[in-house]
């Protein structure tokens, strides 16, 4: 009795699966939407969220932060633009800036120390 029942909703669990993919069936978009890679709007420094650097005591960290913010600005317009050779030239430069960062974080003042690496860590989370 038991394998009579088991067998009865196996069968009707495999037909109600096989019913739900025919009901699946996808039809076409009437008027699907059409992306042009040239009608694609251009980015600007401008149009990326405002990063302002901020101003440290340490006169060197100062000129470091106002500079690293310039770069990522204009890194990140690249990379919105899909331009491969300002990626090429800027990458090169974002390798010396992290660098620079590091080091110059090694020698800021310990009471500028915490703003300074929240300062770089914002700065990798707009590059990524």
């Amino acid at each position: 009795m038991k394998k009579i029942i088991l067998s009865a909703v196996l069968a009707s669990a495999v037909l109600i699966s096989c019913k739900k993919a025919a009901d699946k069936e996808q039809e076409p978009m009437v008027d699907p939407p059409v992306e042009s890679v040239n009608e694609a709007p251009e980015n600007t420094a401008e149009d990326i969220t405002v990063l302002v650097a901020p101003t440290f005591q340490y006169a060197e960290a100062d000129q470091f932060a106002k500079e690293y913010v310039e770069f990522v600005k204009d890194y990140r317009v690249a990379d919105d633009n899909n331009d491969s050779e300002a990626m090429r030239q800027l990458g090169t430069k974002l390798n010396e800036y992290q660098k620079r960062g590091v080091e110059l974080a090694k020698r800021v003042p310990q009471e500028e120390a915490v703003a300074f690496q929240d300062f770089l860590n914002r700065l990798e989370t707009y590059i990524k």
